[in-house]
This record gives structure tokens, C-alpha cells and sequence, in this order.
């Protein structure tokens, strides 16, 4: 039986055999950290990719331990002369991240993260030279995503986040079929709270460093374009990755520089943006973080500039600031959000911008748009299953021919004429987009301009846009012109591949000596006066303007109260020369209208006027014929009865013929030859 102070000593043998192996450990740790684990270099490699699911690979020569430092006491760190994490098994591309003169810190916690489909976390990355393909496949498939788990983030892009992140010089392959857009990007970024390390990035020649990256970089897109990834938008290709121009950091400054190229929504894109910090945007949910954005960009034939804050540049998640916008069609903005705006001439715009998760809100606090002005606050909602534009559009002054080119009119100042040669507009409406949102938008214009100087504007002019469905509605229209009232409401029904327009208008004590302006000189009283009252209600279908008039059915009524005519105008319609030049001699004056109506038959397009009279005490108008919408041929006949005797009184019918753009006034010649010897004959009696 062993003594207690035997069993006391072998006890003691013991702890000293067990803290001698501990401090073996300790010092075999401590060595082996400080050597950089070289041995260890290909298991991390092979432990990496199997929980990324990637090739992850330190340095790029023949020795994979050659210039490669790995640390592991309390997180895995990794310096290396270049490091690389492979692209998916689904993409041909040959990295989605290389990394030259670099340093990668990652925490175990994150990593394990990582694995069960979360975003990656990355402590800390600082690289001389940075080159990343990111791609995202409209299967929701992202190259940024690890792990066979699906990510949290469903279909939106989560990219890696970082805790600090260090680049001189970087370069950027975006490819995203959802959006879809095809973006190459330079860009050299430094933002973050650890003290800056004094190696890849801030050693050697500044100029050496941006033309080996440059060189790299080019490298890495040519390899791109060689294995399939190239820029593209919707699938199109674009003979192969653009080239951006190269940024550099000032020495101490921090935050994020970046040009880009490409194309987005299959726009030609240009981006020139900057940034005070760029990890917050990065960042998701209670953790974003608003940094300063400016922003200059072209895309398409649109040109943006904005200044303000927002928490990510990506989606413009929390977007607040001020905007100008610029370009030769509110279409061409339409494009590039992916909503419907109608083609305009040249326009400029400036105002606020705020977006909260799915929804817009902008403030247009002056709009030119060709002549009119403009000005109005809108709420764009993508939260629906069918976005929702709401809002109020008011200004100064609006003319219609500013609105022309929305169904094939020429801009006006252009000169342009359809290439059709027709009067109306013949474009095919672009009815799917009359589908892609809703609209609700109250409008109230100051001064509403028909774009003539023969009729008064309307002062002001209010209505309701509607738009639900594919059916597109100007309802509760109501404009004041004259000492007269329009309103009535206009409707496009987009639903079908042949639109169905119809129109209901009234006008209401219209006084038409202010209405017409058919300024004469002197005293003369004007060509017509009275209080008009109209009805329009017409229907038709087609796909464009040309087509839904050629095709309209339906009825135009006329009647004037208290009306009087000009005498002389009269006398000249009614080609009688006699009473022409006395009236001429003492003075024109007005004829009261003693009866007139107009109802005019719309059928397939053709107008005929089912009555047309207008009755005086001096002579009977009467009016017959067709005018042709479908095509724009006239074929009218004015017939003046005077109800007295003048030896020169010729009687004759005028002719309205030819086309609307061409029209050919001329009198009965067969007609008017007879009378002309009979004139001249009474004459001389």
C-alpha cells in the first residue's frame, strides 16, 4: 500500500508532466502563430471552401504556403499575396472575389453563420488591388450567396457585410438578369473603425499600384468575357465588358469613389458616385445606417443628379435628398424606373426625392416640359401587386402639343411632320403599359393651352386621372373658357390588343366673340358672336389615334343663343358683289341669327351633318357633305340663299375639298358661269 506522501509526489509528477505538455502546447501555438501556420494552409483552404461551398484558394504560385500568413486565436486571419473565393458551381465565371496584397479577417461565429445560408460576415478586408464578379440569375441564384441554404434575404441581393473594408484599387463585374443590368465598375473605397494597416494598400508607388491594378483588372475582365460573363441587360449582350475609368482615394480620405458602365433596363448607363462611408450600406435592417450620396448619372438619353443621404445605393433603400432630372422624354425616365410616363418633348426638372422600403415620394417643385410648365407631388407604391402612382400634377401652363408625342404627334418647334404625311397621328399606342400600374393623380392646371391663337385657352382647366386595369380615365373634367364651361370626361380602355376610346363633352355658354380670335380692324363688329352650347359623344377603337378616329361612331350637336353673323361675311359667302360693296361702303354690321342648329351623324368615321342651317333676315347657310376622320379627305358644300334681289348676285355653291392638311376652297364653275353672264347682262340694263 502506497504512503500519502508517494501518492502526494506522483500526484505532483503529474500536474507537472500536465503543464509542461500545456506550455508545449502554448509555446507550439505561440510559434506556430507567429510562423503563420504554413502547414495549415491547405486544410483552412479545404475547410473554407467546403463551408462556402466555393474553391477558396491563398496565393496564386506553385507553393500554396508561399506568402501566406493565416492566424487563428480568436478568429481566422489570412494574409496573403492574393486571396480568392471561387464563383458557384453555376457560374462560368472564374472568381467572384480575388483579392492582391490583402488581409481577411473571419469569425468562427460567422462562418457557422455563414453555413446555415445566412449573409457572410466579414470582420476585415483590406486589399492593394480588389476584383469581384457579381452575378444574379432570375432563378434567384446569386454568386454573393453560400451554403446550400436558402438565403434569409429571398430574392433580394444581401451581399457580404463588412466591419472594415480597405480597397486602393478596385474593380467590379455586375451582372443581374432580374433587373435586368450589366454594370462594370472602378471604384477605391476605405471606411471602417480599425486603424488602417501599413502594408498592401499604403506601400509602394502609387502609379505602379494603379497600373498593375489596371492591368488586373483588364486581366479579369478579358478572363470574364472568355469564360461567358459579359455585360448584358435582358440577355442582350453588349460585345463584352466596357471599360470605367479608374478612381483613386486622396492619402486619409475615406469613404467610397466609384465609376461604372453598362447598361441597365437596357439602357446605356454611366455612374459617377461618391460617398463619406460605404459599410453602412452594407448593412440590413435596425443596423442601416444613412451615408451622404452624391450622385451623377446618365442612363439612356435621361441625365439624374442627386445629393442627399441613403442606407443602400443597390435598391435605394432610404433615399432622401434633393434631384434634378433632365432628358428628351419623360419616357425615357419611365424606362429606367420601370414605370409608365408618356413621350414628351425635352424636358428639366428639379425637387426632393424621399424612398421608404417600397415607395416613393417625390416633389417636383418646378417642371418644364417644352413651353408648359409644371409642377406636383407623387407617391409611387411598389408594394402592391400592381404599382400605384398617386398624387396632384398642377402649373402654370400646360400645352396639349407638349402631350402630342405621346400618340405620335411631332414635338412642336421641330417642324416635323408624321412620316405617314397624315394630319393624325398614326403611332401605335403602347397599351401593355397602360397594364404595368395603376394611377390616381388629381390635376389642376392654371392655364391649359389648345396650342392655337384662334380659340381661348381654358383658365383653368381641373380633372381626375384614373388609371385601373388598363383603363385609362380623365374623368370630372372641367375647364372654364370664354364665360364658358367644359367638362365632360375621356376614357382609353387598354385592355384588349385594340383600345376602345370614348368621349363625352359638353360645352356651356361659350361666348364666341371672345372665344374666336378673328381680330378685325376698327369698329367692325366680329364674324360671329353668341352664346355656343355643344355636345360630343362619340366612341371607337383602334390602336392609335388614326385608327380610333377613323373609326368613331357616335353624334355632334351645335346651337348658338343670341347669336349675330357679319353682315358682310354673309354677302362675300353668298358671292354677291352688289351688296358685298355697299356693305363694304357704309359700314359692315351684324346680322342676328334667327335660327340655327348643327347635328352633325358620326358613322365609321365619316362626319355628315344630318342638319346644318344657320337663318338670318338677309340670307339661308346651309351646309352638306363629309368629312372623312378615317382618310382625312374633306367633301363639304356651302349653299347661301339670299332672300333679296341684287342684280350681281352670283348664288353660287362653295366647294370645301382635298385634304385635312391640304385644303382646296373653289366655287361651282359650271354654275358660276351661267350666273356671270346673266350678272353681267343685268348689269348692263
Amino acid at each position: 500500500m502506497r504512503s500519502p506522501l508517494a501518492a502526494w509526489r506522483a500526484g505532483v509528477r503529474w500536474q507537472f508532466a500536465l503543464m509542461a505538455v500545456l506550455a508545449a502546447l502554448v509555446v507550439v501555438v505561440v510559434v506556430c502563430e507567429a510562423i503563420g501556420w504554413p502547414f495549415l494552409v491547405g486544410p483552412i483552404q479545404h475547410r473554407l471552401a467546403k463551408a462556402l461551398d466555393r474553391r477558396v484558394v491563398f496565393s496564386d504560385g506553385p507553393d500554396a504556403s508561399a506568402g501566406v500568413r493565416i492566424g487563428l486565436i480568436g478568429s481566422v486571419r489570412v494574409r496573403a499575396d492574393s486571396i480568392e473565393i471561387g464563383a458557384p458551381a453555376w457560374s462560368p465565371a472564374p472568381h467572384m472575389l480575388l483579392a492582391r496584397d490583402a488581409a481577411l479577417t473571419l469569425g468562427y461565429l460567422d462562418l457557422w453563420r455563414a453555413v446555415r445560408g445566412k449573409t457572410l460576415h466579414i470582420r476585415d478586408l483590406e486589399a492593394g488591388e480588389f476584383d469581384a464578379i457579381l452575378q444574379r440569375r432570375t432563378d434567384g441564384r446569386m454568386s454573393w450567396q453560400f451554403g446550400s441554404a436558402k438565403s434569409e434575404a429571398g430574392d433580394e441581393a444581401a451581399v457580404p457585410t463588412f466591419g472594415r473594408l480597405v480597397v486602393g484599387d478596385g474593380h467590379l463585374l455586375y451582372v443581374d438578369d432580374v433587373l435586368p443590368a450589366g454594370l462594370e465598375a472602378r471604384f477605391s473605397l476605405s471606411d471602417g473603425s480599425a486603424p488602417r494597416r501599413a502594408g498592401a494598400a499604403a506601400s509602394g508607388s502609387q502609379g505602379d499600384a494603379a497600373a498593375a491594378s489596371a492591368v488586373a483588372a483588364g486581366d479579369a475582365a478579358s478572363n470574364a468575357a472568355s469564360r461567358g460573363i459579359v455585360i448584358r441587360a435582358g440577355g442582350a449582350a453588349t460585345g463584352g465588358p466596357p471599360t470605367a475609368e479608374s478612381v483613386r482615394l486622396a492619402p486619409g480620405e475615406s469613404g467610397l469613389r466609384l465609376r461604372a458602365t453598362g447598361q441597365y433596363r437596357q439602357l446605356p448607363v454611366r455612374i459617377d458616385l461618391r460617398t463619406a462611408g460605404v459599410l453602412g450600406f452594407i448593412e440590413e435592417g435596425e443596423n442601416a445606417k444613412s451615408q451622404p450620396l452624391t450622385l451623377r448619372a446618365r442612363i439612356g438619353r435621361a441625365e439624374v443628379a442627386f445629393d442627399g443621404t441613403t442606407q443602400n445605393p443597390l435598391h435605394f433603400t432610404g433615399l432622401k435628398g434633393r434631384f434634378r432630372l433632365s432628358g428628351q422624354s419623360l419616357a425615357n425616365v419611365g424606362d429606367a424606373l420601370g414605370i409608365t410616363l408618356p413621350t414628351t418633348p425635352p424636358f428639366t426638372t428639379h425637387g426632393t426625392l424621399v424612398k421608404d422600403a417600397d415607395v416613393w415620394k417625390a416633389a417636383f417643385e418646378s417642371a418644364s416640359i417644352g413651353s408648359s410648365r409644371l409642377e406636383g407631388a407623387f407617391t409611387y407604391d411598389k408594394r402592391r401587386k400592381v404599382p400605384l402612382l398617386a398624387g396632384h400634377l398642377g402649373g402654370s401652363h400646360l400645352l396639349l402639343a407638349d402631350l402630342g408625342p405621346a400618340v405620335g404627334a411631332p414635338a412642336p418647334g421641330t417642324g416635323a411632320t408624321p412620316s405617314s404625311g397624315r394630319v393624325i397621328p398614326d403611332k401605335h399606342f403602347d397599351l401593355p403599359s397602360l397594364r404595368a400600374m395603376d394611377a390616381n393623380v388629381a390635376i389642376d392646371i392654371g392655364t391649359f393651352d389648345p396650342g392655337t391663337d384662334v380659340i381661348e385657352p381654358l383658365h383653368p382647366a381641373r380633372a381626375h386621372l384614373l388609371l385601373a386595369d388598363g383603363v385609362l380615365t380623365i374623368a370630372d373634367f372641367e375647364g372654364v373658357t370664354a364665360q364658358g364651361k367644359l367638362s365632360g370626361y375621356v376614357q382609353l380602355d387598354g385592355r384588349k390588343d385594340s383600345a376602345l376610346w370614348t368621349t363625352d363633352l359638353r360645352l356651356l355658354g361659350v361666348d364666341l366673340e371672345h372665344w374666336l380670335h378673328l381680330k378685325r380692324s376698327g369698329n367692325a363688329p366680329p364674324y360671329l358672336s353668341g352664346k355656343l352650347d355643344a355636345l360630343v359623344k362619340v366612341k371607337g377603337s383602334g390602336r392609335s389615334a388614326a385608327e380610333i378616329l377613323g373609326s368613331l361612331n357616335g353624334d355632334i350637336r351645335m346651337h348658338m343663343r343670341g347669336a349675330a353673323i357679319s353682315h358682310l361675311a354673309v354677302e362675300a359667302a353668298g358671292v354677291d358683289i352688289a351688296q358685298a360693296l355697299g356693305v363694304m361702303v357704309k359700314g359692315d354690321d351684324a346680322l342676328p341669327i334667327e335660327c340655327n342648329v348643327a347635328d352633325l351623324d358620326v358613322a365609321g368615321g365619316v362626319a355628315k351633318p344630318k342638319v346644318f342651317v344657320l337663318n338670318t333676315r338677309d340670307s339661308t347657310i346651309w351646309l352638306d357633305g363629309t368629312a372623312s376622320l378615317r382618310d382625312e379627305t374633306l367633301n363639304l358644300r356651302a349653299v347661301v340663299s339670299p332672300k333679296d334681289f341684287s342684280p350681281l348676285s352670283l348664288r353660287t355653291p362653295i366647294h370645301v375639298n382635298g385634304t385635312f392638311r391640304d385644303p382646296k376652297v373653289s366655287l361651282d364653275l359650271h354654275t358660276l358661269a351661267g350666273k356671270v353672264g346673266a350678272a353681267g347682262l343685268l348689269a348692263l340694263l
